[in-house]
């Protein structure tokens, strides 16, 4: 049983940053867009998420709506940066600011005093003859496979979210938006309107950030203020060592290899806490991770120089 929640453990975890690293990554490699938006949306979708199953709102329909936010979030910055022509780090950095005020109002609904609040506490509401459920709790057996049925209901999510987003980005109008990021001039050139299929990927890109904050809530059964520190970083390392590892020979090759990434990392996280690191040392795991990641190009050019050497003497020598 051990063993078995330890593999619930990564999975939980990992899955919901699955979508975080996609999001992430159809901006950042898709767009070539340095979106610092990604911490709001992740905040504002589990915040809001959690604020509606909080007052009894139906979990999917909530689920919905925190997905919702972060596609407005996606938008403000598409539309700063491509209609306002604000820089596109900064119109990252403004709606991220912009979110996290709006994450304490919304989390204010637990705090009577106060417009504003630091947390929403979903454990204490949630229970087997509760009229309050996650889209998690529909399923429980209410015992120790609980975790397993969170496991297949993110998985199932988690896979309808990458075929839909596979097949769209094979339709005419995603192979623009691929187009727009490859060669903005030349997508010009050939009738795509740029701005606005720029804004519908950040759009899109912040849409999925926000769905893996909603699921991610649903599971910690609990939000805070400190809940989305770090995951940008988090997105990114995923798809770091997705790239590094699994490769990104073709684009749905590219989408396996970042979620692969994402589940590699957190199996990492996993496994270096259990054998007893400290939480407060996580920060510093994620930085070596990430150099880790960025080496691994490296090492395998220089293992493979190394190999094409040892042939190329050998050959020498027989000669």
């Amino acid at each position: 049983m051990n063993f078995l929640n330890i593999i619930f453990n990564i999975l939980t975890s990992g899955l919901p940053c699955c979508l975080l690293a996609i999001g992430v990554f159809l901006t950042f490699r898709l767009l070539d867009f340095a979106d610092m938006t990604a911490e709001g949306s992740f905040l504002l979708g589990a915040a809001l998420t959690a604020a509606c199953i909080y007052n009894g709102m139906n979990p999917f329909a909530a689920t919905i709506l925190g997905m919702l936010v972060g596609i407005v979030c996606g938008i403000v910055t598409g539309v700063l940066n491509r209609v306002l022509k604000i820089p596109k780090l900064l119109s990252g950095i403004i709606t991220l600011t912009a979110s996290a005020t709006i994450a304490l109002l919304i989390m204010g609904i637990t705090n009577p005093k106060d417009i504003f609040g630091t947390q929403i506490p979903l454990a204490s509401k949630l229970g087997p003859d509760s009229e309050i459920q996650t889209i998690y709790s529909i399923f429980y057996p209410w015992n120790e496979w609980n975790r397993l049925v969170e496991s297949i209901v993110m998985i199932v999510i988690v896979f309808a979210v990458m075929v839909g987003i596979y097949y769209f980005f094979g339709t005419e109008y995603g192979m623009a938006i691929r187009a727009t990021g490859m060669n903005e001039k030349m997508a010009r050139s050939q009738g795509i309107n740029t701005t606005i299929s720029t804004i519908t990927c950040i759009a899109i890109s912040n849409g999925l950030i926000a769905l893996g904050g909603a699921l991610y809530v649903q599971d910690a059964l609990s939000v805070s203020t400190v809940s989305a520190t770090g995951y940008l970083v988090i997105g990114l390392a995923s798809i770091l060592i997705g790239e590094a590892i699994f490769g990104k020979r073709s684009f749905k090759n590219w989408l396996i290899s970042v979620a692969l990434g994402a589940i590699l990392y957190f199996t990492i996280i996993t496994i270096a806490i259990k054998l007893g690191l400290k939480t407060e040392f996580k920060s510093l795991l994620y930085a070596v991770l990430i150099t880790i990641a960025l080496c691994i190009p490296l090492i395998k050019s220089g293992i493979s120089n190394l190999i094409k050497n040892i042939k190329k003497r050998r050959e020498e020598k027989k000669c």
